[in-house]
């Protein structure tokens, strides 16, 4: 039997050896004596060619197999076994353009049905309109989801995902090498993570219980356990009513937690040098993906400072109000500020990342460290990136008498999070971290025009299947 091989690995330095190969019938063109056949595989496409067998002519296959393989629907998953050869022209279609296969013999492994509900064409449309506006049309982001399994067969989506793997990679790799050990935490608990009401509650066993919105509380009981730098890549659920281009009711969530020797920007310069780390990684290693993506949708290539940027949240607001925007001074930073804002630093500073800190004590989670020296205020962080938030953290209270009255003043039920307010009273070290959504930090990142590209089976609130 033949070697079976990628089409990805194939080239002209395979000129002449016979090799299996296994793909998708993308496409056929049959010329009267010769069929084109293009395969694909992911994202790499390879032209095949079988020419009609006629009396007294010796080939491989006959004119049955022949008249099969041109009336093979699209979408059938296909072994081929040929020979690879130089192309006399480039084959444009595919991207193997300098190779072709003359097919010697098949296999067809799957067969599709004729009638696809959507056609991988079709499942690209709104992004090939990227001029008329690239973003979900209705009836189109309905039909693309009901077929998600189709969908995720474009380009697009391949392209995507592999990015989202490798995004997962570079964190993990370079949290490990500066010493975080990932852990993994309950997502049944008996209260809300964060407070509020945007839980999903669930029945255990007859008592009431609920999705965890974050692994908050006990990625910091891990620090109080002595972890000293932790972090967990898992899920996370927020019932959110919020059908936007960056909510989503289900998302993959990047927790870190770290004790801290001075204050909390040992964190925030931690977090800026992963990003940029990251993303340069990223346009290093993921060229043609990210190339892939930027053929659907125009957008800027990622700017960034030579050092780190930070906006403290009184200033954020003076630059705001300097710039006509009538609001608060502790009023939360609403979606078209926090764009808002990301274009007048992007003019000022010249980066699309950047962090604001100091954000008002109203605003945050009970747990967040309040400013000793102004309590209207936390030491509280965002970092932003095109003008959208990607990830928040604190510094955290590591008192348990502060913490005690902190619940007490924001009205939390102290039997609710008895757990978690009782590891405190076996002493805590000061600590800080941050929480960010893989989904919108690859939105933002891509440039994508909602977040629900970046989630393999998007959950948002008008939509549990696929």
């Amino acid at each position: 039997m033949y070697p079976l091989s990628e089409i990805k690995n194939l080239s002209v330095v395979h000129s002449q050896e016979v090799v299996r190969v296994r793909g998708r019938v993308f496409s056929k063109k049959d010329c009267g004596r010769v069929l084109f056949l293009i395969v694909r595989d992911g994202i790499d496409t390879l032209q095949a060619v079988l020419v009609k067998n006629t009396e007294g002519t010796p080939t491989h296959l006959s004119i049955e197999d022949y008249n099969l393989l041109r009336k093979i629907e699209n979408e059938s998953f296909i072994e081929l076994t040929g020979q690879i050869y130089a192309a006399e022209n480039p084959v444009l279609a595919c991207s193997q353009q300098s190779i072709e296969l003359a097919i010697m013999g098949y296999t067809v492994l799957s067969r599709s049905v004729l009638d696809l509900p959507i056609t991988l064409k079709e499942a690209a449309i709104t992004e090939e309109k990227k001029g008329k506006g690239a973003s979900f049309d209705a009836v189109q982001y309905v039909k693309r989801l009901d077929n998600r399994v189709l969908d995720l067969r474009t380009d697009l989506a391949q392209a995507i995902f592999r990015i989202n793997d490798g995004m997962l990679f570079y964190i993990q790799q370079y949290l490990r090498s500066r010493g975080f050990v990932e852990i993994k935490t309950p997502k049944l608990i008996g209260g809300a993570s964060e407070g509020g009401a945007d839980v999903f509650k669930v029945d255990y066993f007859g008592k009431p219980a609920c999705l965890a919105q974050s692994p908050q509380l006990y990625k910091q009981m891990a620090i109080i356990g002595d972890f000293k730098r932790v972090f967990e890549v898992g899920p996370v659920f927020r019932a959110e009513n919020s059908d936007t281009n960056r909510h989503l009711t289900e998302f993959i969530g990047v927790d870190l937690e770290m004790v801290i020797d001075q204050d909390y920007m040992e964190v925030v310069h931690l977090v800026y040098q992963l990003l940029v780390d990251l993303f340069q990684a990223l346009n290093e290693k993921y060229k043609r993906e990210i190339s892939i993506v930027q053929s659907f949708f125009d957008v800027p290539a990622l700017t960034f400072a030579s050092e780190l940027v930070v906006v403290p949240f009184p200033e954020a607001v003076v630059l705001l109000q300097a710039h006509g925007k009538a609001r608060g001074a502790l009023e939360d930073l609403s979606t078209e500020e926090e764009r808002q804002l990301g274009a007048i630093v992007k003019e000022k500073y010249h980066t699309d990342l950047y962090v604001i800190t100091r954000y008002p004590s109203p605003v945050r989670p009970f747990y967040t460290m309040v400013d000793p020296n102004d309590g209207r205020y936390t030491h509280a962080y965002d970092f932003m990136l095109r003008g959208a938030e990607i990830l928040s953290g604190a510094q955290r209270i590591h008192d348990y008498t502060k913490l005690s009255q902190r619940v007490a003043e924001l009205g939390i039920a102290p039997a609710s999070i008895a757990h978690y307010l009782n590891a405190f009273k076996y002493g805590a070290p000061p600590h800080a971290g941050v929480g960010m959504g893989l989904e919108r930090m690859l939105k933002y990142f891509l440039g994508l025009p909602d977040v629900r590209y970046s989630n393999l089976f998007p959950r948002d609130p008008k939509r549990l299947h696929p």
